[in-house]
């Protein structure tokens, strides 16, 4: 169930976050300043992929009319049904 299409974007997100918090334990463990050298563009692509990831997420899917575990119109949750 991790490996869902559905779960994706959280899945990039996450690798993202680790990323970022190996740098930063890398810079905390040898007393250095991370300092970004490569090109300028990447964080203009990852804010854009970012945006452009959540706009498809929450608008764009089609035949997804609901994804919570409950349904809209009741206050019953899907664990009670089964």
């Amino acid at each position: 169930m991790v490996f869902n299409r559905e779960n994706a974007i959280g899945l990039v997100l996450l690798l993202l976050c680790g990323v970022v918090a190996l740098v930063l334990l890398y810079s905390i463990a040898t007393g250095t300043r991370f300092r970004f050298d490569g090109p300028s563009w990447v964080g203009s692509a990852l804010v854009i992929l970012f945006i452009g990831g959540t706009i498809y997420g929450f608008l764009i899917r089609p035949g997804r009319s609901w994804s919570w575990p409950w349904r809209k119109g009741t206050d019953q949750d899907q664990q009670d049904r089964l």
